[in-house]
């Protein structure tokens, strides 16, 4: 089963969510807990970064931001900017 779930105020295709089962004790740890764990399973996962799959969508995506900047580099805004404005968003 796939559940699409927009995040509020979210304008663009929204990706797939598989549903997978909880790992066993999962749901009881803490939230803080749930995170730890999660930060550990992806610095396992990410100690090999280029065996990590790219979806075709992401690619192609990138390579549309990368041609709009390229074709009027004046409309590009700083990295903290966007930061900035996501943030504010999200309050």
């Amino acid at each position: 089963m796939v559940e699409r779930t927009p995040e509020p105020g979210y304008e663009g295709e929204v990706m797939a969510r598989p549903s997978i089962p909880d790992p066993p004790g999962f749901s009881e740890l803490t939230k803080s807990e749930q995170i730890r764990y999660l930060q550990a399973l992806w610095d396992r996962i990410s100690d090999h970064p280029g065996e990590l799959p790219a979806p075709e969508s992401h690619l192609a995506l990138a390579e549309e931001r990368l041609a709009a900047y390229r074709s009027d580099p004046a409309r590009a805004r700083p990295a903290h900017d966007v930061l900035d404005r996501l943030y504010k968003r999200s309050e």
